[in-house]
């Protein structure tokens, strides 16, 4: 079967994630050591954990849901042959990987380098993010420029996520409820995909331009302007943009969809088919989140 590979981002993580697949296969255990190895300190610790709350920081999280997604999608990349590639944020990344854009030690370089950068973003500019729920874009895009807020994920035509300071955030959540509009606040440690994360992209963008990209063999779309790439230069230019710019993911999706509806998400928890399903409730979706998955197929 022919399927477009989405991958999911940060959020995605859970306790123990990658614990049963490092016990029952190889490619797993060496991939996790090696990771190991390469970071210098045992990330397998952390991912293998109950203890959430170390997990969560920006900086473990993003480095383990890649290691995580990338042995996924070795162990079942022979079932589905790939028309497409997408990932949700951090997903990028695990999606480069996965179309033959670079090897697994240099998108973990990256990782590691946009997640301590990222870190750091969150300590020195606080933020918050919020999901709201049944509003145009245009409108909301209004509203975000009247408190100094900015979209951050267009996720699909009935949910859009806002990143901003803290108070900036507050102000806007009032107002939408006021106007009874839906508003969800979410559990995130800083405001992605804003200017507030601006200071990441230097460090970003100096080892994206110091690494070694292929030209992709099957079309990315990228999150910054959802359009479809295979060109090297090209992929790397969206993805230094991607940081602090809104993830065009509706867009991206149904660019997709044009092309084949079967999707196969990646990711250590199912998150973006609950979204794909909002887009087009017709797609037919398989998803790959741990050992049992693999097992059970």
């Amino acid at each position: 079967m022919a399927a477009n590979y989405i991958f999911s981002g940060q959020g995605s993580h859970r306790p123990g994630m990658s614990f049963n697949l490092y016990n029952c296969h190889a490619l797993a255990k060496k991939r996790i050591e090696l990771s190991n190895d390469f970071l210098n300190f045992k990330l397998s610790e952390i991912m293998f954990s109950e203890n959430e709350e170390i997990l969560r920081k920006t900086k473990y999280a993003q480095l383990a849901i890649y290691i995580h997604s990338t042995i996924i999608y070795d162990l079942i990349k022979d079932k589905y042959s790939p028309i497409a590639f997408a990932g949700h944020s951090l997903g990028e990344f695990s999606a480069l990987y996965a179309s033959g854009c670079y090897d697994f030690l240099t998108g973990l370089k990256i990782v590691n380098i946009r997640a301590s950068a990222m870190d750091l973003c969150e300590k020195e500019n606080p933020g918050k993010m919020c999901a709201v729920l049944g509003i145009n874009q245009n409108l909301l895009k209004e509203f975000c420029d009247k408190f100094n807020c900015q979209i951050a994920n267009v996720n699909s035509d009935n949910q859009i996520v806002v990143s901003g300071q803290e108070k900036n955030i507050e102000k806007l959540t009032v107002y939408l409820k006021n106007n009874r509009i839906k508003v969800i606040p979410l559990k995130v440690s800083g405001a992605f995909h804003s200017k507030l994360m601006s200071d990441a992209k230097v460090k970003l963008e100096e080892v994206i331009l110091s690494s070694k990209f292929n030209d992709s063999k099957y079309p990315i779309f990228t999150n910054f302007d959802a359009k479809s790439k295979t060109s090297a230069n090209e992929i790397k230019e969206s993805l230094i943009e991607q940081i602090d710019n809104t993830v065009l993911w509706n867009d991206s999706i149904k660019s997709m969809i044009n092309l084949n509806n079967k999707f196969i998400e990646i990711g250590p928890q199912i998150v973006l088919s609950n979204i794909l399903k909002k887009i087009d409730d017709s797609l037919v979706i398989k998803n790959y989140t741990c050992y049992d998955n693999i097992k059970n197929d």
